[in-house]
């Protein structure tokens, strides 16, 4: 894993604009994603959870299309870590990601930086039918 995912290009913006729920769903299946973890101190270590935030009172999950991404978001919102916290970062396959991803969350990709996307959770439902999963 760690290939650099496409995701930052005109295509898959285009067919977020276009609503093309196919297309989105293709490209989103066929990338890498970086997600962050927070190490807590009660969670089982065989738990992965990874970073969401909530925007306009909807929840997010926040996903990173390459590894340079996620550290500038890290470095640069340090305000949202505690300083014992160790933060890392895994990749996970877009497949996988969305295998994973509640129908109650969107997805932030690249927040604060180039290519940032925010997919919302109608969204995400429609490409979670599109594969045949149930969030």
């Amino acid at each position: 894993m760690g290939a650099e995912s496409e995701l930052n290009g005109q295509s898959f913006r285009e067919a977020i604009l276009r609503h093309d729920v196919a297309s989105i769903t293709q490209q989103l299946v066929e990338s890498q994603f970086v997600l962050i973890h927070l190490a807590e101190e009660a969670e089982s270590d065989d738990v992965l959870g990874a970073l969401t935030a909530t925007s306009g009172g909807r929840d997010y999950l926040v996903a990173f299309s390459s590894q340079k991404h996620a550290s500038r978001f890290v470095e640069s919102r340090s305000d949202l870590f505690e300083e014992e916290s160790e933060v890392s970062g895994f990749w996970v396959d877009g497949r996988t990601l969305l295998d994973y991803l509640d129908d109650e969350l969107g997805i932030l990709l690249n927040p604060d930086g180039e290519g940032h996307r925010q997919i919302e959770v109608d969204l995400v439902r429609e490409i979670l039918d599109e594969l045949g999963l149930e969030g």
